[in-house]
């Protein structure tokens, strides 16, 4: 126990100094005598773009409506991924039926629907979550279907020659083995939500980080881009880490190192 909390204690130390680092070069950067801030605004701008938005009740709001979707979303797209990624990778039948689907569709970038989606749905808040579910699904499928491809054959026969049938060994076996590539599913389809919420907000969003962005942009206001960069980059930094977290939890009989 003393041995990991040296660990952790070391990694936290390094992370926080490569941040800092990173803050103080750019801080420099600001500083500097030919520097525009309208185009680089110091930190101390970016801070007060951030409370100014904060007393103004607008970052709540903002906030508020990007998360709902990210959610919302990530839920949907995660929960048919895990299903279908579920099925595919341990019958066949359903395999050879959804699996050149799934490879057809996947190379096409989720932003490549835009057009299409509005289109069919309009710009109503249903079409912004549909994209993020595009995206979350796609990428969390196929590590969902890996995993249950690398189940180990071990496992499989020791639960049938114990009587299990061809379900229970899915249910009871081979589901809880593919969990490591489960969860490393729900991280990387947390990315592509994030990644996709911007161009999500693009759709005629009234509210939102990426509408907040594009309202940056419109007027010139630089401190608030970076203060919007700032807070999409914190908030998936977050949940990463919870994913983290509970993947260390579930995974503690795993001997596989981060």
């Amino acid at each position: 126990m003393e041995r990991i909390q040296k660990i952790l204690r070391g990694r936290f130390v390094l992370g926080a100094l490569s941040i800092a680092v990173v803050l103080a070069a750019y801080q420099w950067i600001t500083m500097q005598p030919d520097n525009n801030p309208a185009l680089l605004p110091p930190i101390p701008n970016i801070i007060a773009s951030f409370f100014t938005n904060i007393e103004a009740g607008s970052l709540q709001t903002t906030l508020g409506a990007s998360l709902y979707r990210i959610f919302l979303g990530f839920f949907i797209g995660t929960t048919l991924a895990v299903i279908i990624g579920c099925l595919v990778g341990w019958y066949k039948t359903i395999e050879y039926l959804v699996d050149p689907l799934i490879e057809a569709i996947r190379p096409i970038p989720p932003l490549a629907y835009i057009p299409i989606i509005i289109i069919w749905f309009g710009i109503e808040e249903f079409s912004r979550v549909l994209l993020i579910t595009i995206a979350c699904f796609m990428v969390c499928v196929v590590n969902v279907i890996a995993g249950m491809k690398n189940v180990p054959q071990v496992y499989v026969d020791a639960a049938s020659t114990m009587g299990a049938s061809r379900f229970q060994v899915f249910r009871t076996v081979a589901v809880p083995a593919a969990t490591p590539f489960i969860i490393t599913g729900y991280r990387i389809a947390l990315a592509a939500a994030w990644t996709t919420l911007v161009a999500a907000e693009l759709i005629a969003a009234p509210s939102g980080l990426g509408y907040m962005l594009q309202e940056g942009r419109r007027y010139f206001l630089t401190d608030q881009v970076m203060m919007i960069i700032v807070i999409i980059g914190a908030c998936a930094f977050i949940m990463d880490r919870t994913f983290r977290a509970i993947q260390k939890r579930l995974m503690v009989w795993s001997e596989a190192r981060e």
